[in-house]
């Protein structure tokens, strides 16, 4: 009878260790769920709140086939306008059906999502077939396919070298004018033979 009321009791704590063990193992589990769980909560919460887009890149095709692609490291959004972005490390490429590709660099750009027109400033470089363009800001009119290059034009082409404040360029008809704001400077140009 001894050796039975031993075992009844040796089962009875058994059974009652068995079940704290288990429930503070759930406990902590549940635990561990509930801050993952609230950790993922605040990390939604700063995505919401940050406005930083990496790795960004837009591509559009317009209806006569002219396709603008715009590549950068990481993107903003702009505070007074959501469909503003500010952009970092920028890369464009513009492809005019007819008329072959430009491509245009800089380390920031205003980005408007709607009309595509874009403000790239900052180290800003321009190149069409041979010709070269750098400046400290470039201006596209997407929907007009009309470009302003403003601020420290620097232009090249083979080796002919060009100096001026603005320059605009037509995409599609392939025209430009090349001038200084001040009518008294003059737009230096050195040609090489």
């Amino acid at each position: 009878m001894l050796q039975i009321s031993i075992l009844v009791l040796i089962l009875i704590i058994s059974y009652f260790t068995y079940n704290y063990l288990n429930y503070n193992r759930a406990y902590e589990v549940t635990k561990t769920e509930n801050e993952i769980n609230s950790s993922k909560k605040v990390e939604e919460v700063e995505l919401k709140n940050s406005n930083v887009i990496e790795e960004l890149s837009y591509k559009s095709l317009d209806d006569s086939g002219n396709i603008y692609e715009i590549n950068s490291v990481s993107g903003t959004i702009f505070e007074e306008n959501e469909n503003i972005l500010l952009l970092k490390k920028v890369s464009a490429k513009i492809l005019i059906i007819g008329h072959g590709t430009v491509y245009i660099s800089s380390n920031e750009a205003k980005y408007d999502r709607v009309n595509l027109d874009t403000h790239f400033f900052g180290d800003s470089s321009l190149v069409y077939h041979d010709h070269n363009v750098a400046s400290d800001d470039i201006f596209l009119k997407y929907t007009e396919k009309e470009v302003e290059i403003s601020n420290n034009v620097k232009y090249i082409f083979k080796n002919n070298n060009l100096a001026a404040d603005i320059m605009n360029f037509d995409l599609i008809k392939k025209v430009s004018k090349i001038y200084m704001t001040n009518k008294k400077d003059k737009v230096k140009v050195k040609i090489k033979n």
